[in-house]
C-alpha cells in the first residue's frame, strides 16, 4: 500500500534532499561548540581514527532509504508546499528521530546533551528532506 507509490516518486528530488541532510548535517557536527559537546557526550576520543570514507558512505545511502519513505509519507499525506512539508518533518523528528534518540540515551545514559544535540539535528534535518520533497512534486 505505501511502496504504490514508489514508482511515482521524484527521484532526483530524493537525491537532492538525501544530500542536502547530509551537508546540513555535516555542518552541524562540526560547528566547535556542538562538535565538541557531543564527541563529549558521546564519549568519543579527540582522534578516533575511523576510517571516514565507508562511514560517509554508508551513512548517505542511510539517507536515501530514509528520504525515500519520507518522500513516500509526503505522496501519501498530500503535503504540496513548504508548510506542509515542515510540519510532517517536525512530527517525524519528534516522533522518530529525537524520540528515539531519548530512548537510546535512557540506556546508554550518554547525557542530556548527547540527547539534545541529536534530537534537534534530527528535526531539523527531517524537515530539510520533508520540505524539498514537498515543494519538489
Amino acid at each position: 500500500m505505501i511502496f504504490d507509490g514508489i514508482g511515482d516518486l521524484n527521484w532526483l528530488a530524493v537525491v537532492v534532499a538525501s544530500l542536502a541532510w547530509f551537508v546540513y548535517s555535516a555542518i552541524y557536527y562540526s560547528v566547535p561548540p556542538i562538535s565538541k559537546a557531543w564527541a563529549r557526550a558521546a564519549k568519543i576520543p579527540e582522534q578516533q581514527g575511523a576510517p571516514l570514507v565507508p562511514i560517509m558512505v554508508a551513512t548517505f545511502v542511510l539517507y536515501l532509504i530514509i528520504s525515500t519513505v519520507i518522500g513516500l509519507l509526503v505522496a501519501h499525506t498530500g503535503a504540496h508546499d513548504i508548510a506542509d512539508g515542515i510540519a510532517l518533518g517536525v512530527a517525524l523528528g519528534v516522533a522518530f528521530g529525537a524520540a528515539s534518540s531519548l530512548i537510546e540515551q535512557m540506556y546508554e545514559q550518554k547525557g542530556s546533551s548527547y540527547w539534545l544535540i541529536n534530537g534537534i539535528n534530527s528535526i531539523v534535518s527531517y524537515s530539510i528532506v520533508a520540505s524539498i520533497l514537498a515543494v519538489w512534486d
